[in-house]
């Protein structure tokens, strides 16, 4: 699953050549070194209803058929992550995948590997360091009594590549990240089911690196702005077992 990322201005050439941002729309998010899906928090995305635009939506998809805010409170924290294999059947994405995609900027995403009974965290990015997107839907919830108006999103998540399902060995799952050749197909409003379905696959591993990083949990505030969350952090007891410096 997906439940943390990271998002810092590193390396955007990528995202600016394929024409998925603009250079002047860094300017408009703060780097963020860890983002906590359980915060609810406001991020960048890109939607297929403005393309060419950064909009920030909460983390945590509440589907526009939801009644009231306690509900639609109490179920965005499992709507964090939408799975590829189900997501035209589930009834909380099933409309939004036809019909409400986004793009979710990211520079890094953290898994946990688990080893003789703990867990050891680390941070999983792009060999070349690039900022690249998730692949993911979005809905727009509206409080009937306030009129307020929700943009939310979820990440989508496919089986794991082999490199992320050595790390992260209990689940296997990795977030849908998306080529940025292909990016702007996955917004684009004429794209068909199968081409949408063609497009939810494990990521190239061989495109990946990956290092263990401190223990956050639980995480703070702070941590989003500390940069040595996504630092290398030795554990001495996995010397034994393997290099825990992925590449």
């Amino acid at each position: 699953m997906c439940f943390y990322y990271s998002l810092t201005k590193k390396n955007p050439t990528k995202l600016i050549e394929n024409k998925i941002v603009k250079e002047e729309q860094l300017s408009l998010f703060n780097e963020s070194f860890l983002v906590n899906a359980f915060d609810n928090p406001a991020m960048p995305v890109i939607t297929d209803d403005k393309p060419g635009e950064i909009q920030f939506f909460q983390w945590g998809i509440i589907p526009s058929w939801v009644k009231d805010k306690a509900t639609a409170y109490k179920l965005r924290n499992s709507t964090l992550n939408a799975k590829s294999e189900t997501i035209f059947e589930k009834a909380s994405f099933k409309n939004s995948i036809t019909k409400k995609r986004c793009l979710i900027l990211c520079s890094g995403f953290f898994e946990w590997q688990k080893i003789k009974g703990k867990k050891y965290p680390y941070y999983i990015s792009l060999k070349n360091d690039d900022v690249f997107v998730f692949g993911g839907i979005w809905s727009s919830w509206t409080d009937k009594e306030t009129g307020e108006i929700l943009n939310t999103y979820s990440v989508i998540t496919t089986e794991a590549n082999e490199f992320v399902g050595n790390i992260h060995n209990t689940k296997k799952r990795m977030p849908l990240i998306l080529e940025p050749e292909k990016a702007l197909l996955w917004i684009d409003k004429n794209t068909t089911e199968k081409e949408i379905k063609d497009l939810m696959q494990p990521f190239d591993a061989s495109k990946m690196k990956a290092h263990t990083v401190k223990k956050f949990i639980p995480a703070k505030p702070a941590d989003a702005k500390n940069s040595e969350v996504i630092a290398y952090y030795y554990y001495p007891e996995l010397v034994d077992l393997f290099d825990n410096s992925t590449n």
